[in-house]
């Protein structure tokens, strides 16, 4: 009975592979890739809770819901792994990597049980990236990437990426529990080889991206982040629309510099006028 228990339990806890990969991510500076690797772990491992023994509990949403999202968690990270593989600068990355997560939603709420929800981002993901590949070769006539690339990450990842889906689609039938767990590892091990070892976009020093609580719940930037920012020194505040520079006015009164005063030269002396009388009308002493 122990072990048939552990082996309903099997695939539940083989599915928490994939939160080394999004801890491997993480440390890389991909922090998008190691949120959605969070997201497919999660669903993943709740969707085959429900089927266990005595975890039905755990089961906070429909059946088909889980089902859903833990088939789109799947084909989601194959499609960010596979674009981060190709290193597309911004905004290609932004806007290659929206257009999969659109285009993956309504496809897998179409059919999720065909081979289609996986082919088709990986398909997609291939052909990009062997166009971009390609067009780097011609400028800069060589191979592109370096030949350590092919041999240490796309070739051993694309080899567990096609065991991971071949037991998925033709051994399941075997026996579930234990091949289903090894799709699980198999998959997990190819998104860390396919993942580049550095994000070159994520910054260095003082400027890298860093991936805490605080950036993750509460939409702001770290501790760390802050203080360095307050010790840089302020800017002064530029002049808009909503702030008006004001002014006090004795202040204004005082700083404002006054021309010199004007004082005319004396009048040309009138015949029969003494000088002293000139002196008088002229002010001078």
């Amino acid at each position: 009975m122990g072990a048939f228990i552990a082996k309903m339990l099997l695939p539940t806890v083989s599915s928490l592979v994939f939160l080394p990969a999004a801890s491997v991510a993480a440390k890389r500076g991909f922090h998008m890739e190691a949120m959605v690797y969070f997201f497919t772990m999660f669903f993943t491992a709740i969707y085959h809770a429900c089927d266990g023994p005595g975890l039905s509990i755990l089961c906070f949403m429909k059946y088909e819901i889980l089902e859903y999202f833990t088939v789109y968690g799947t084909a989601l990270s194959m499609w960010v792994t596979l674009i981060a593989l190709g290193d597309f600068e911004e905004p290609k990355r932004s806007t290659i990597t929206m257009f999969g997560v659109l285009t993956i939603a309504v496809r897998t709420y179409q059919d999720r049980y065909g081979y289609g929800i996986y082919s088709g981002p990986i398909g997609s993901a291939v052909f990009i990236i062997t166009v971009k590949w390609l067009q780097q070769m011609k400028v800069t006539r060589a191979v592109y990437p370096d030949k350590a690339v092919y041999t240490q990450q796309v070739g051993p990842g694309c080899c567990f990426g096609a065991l991971a889906l071949m037991l998925r689609f033709y051994f399941e039938e075997w026996d579930y529990a234990y091949v289903h767990s090894f799709y699980h590892l198999s998959l997990a091990v190819s998104f860390v080889l396919l993942l580049p070892k550095r994000n070159r976009y994520a910054g260095t020093g003082q400027n890298a991206a860093k991936l805490s609580c605080f950036t993750l719940c509460c939409c702001t930037m770290s501790p760390g982040s802050v203080k360095e920012k307050k010790d840089k020194q302020k800017k002064s505040p530029s002049r808009t629309v909503w702030t008006v520079p004001t002014e006090k006015p004795w202040i204004r009164g005082c700083s404002t510099p006054t021309l010199p005063l004007y004082n005319p030269p004396p009048s040309t002396p009138v015949k029969g006028t003494s000088i002293s009388k000139l002196k008088e009308m002229n002010g001078w002493k």
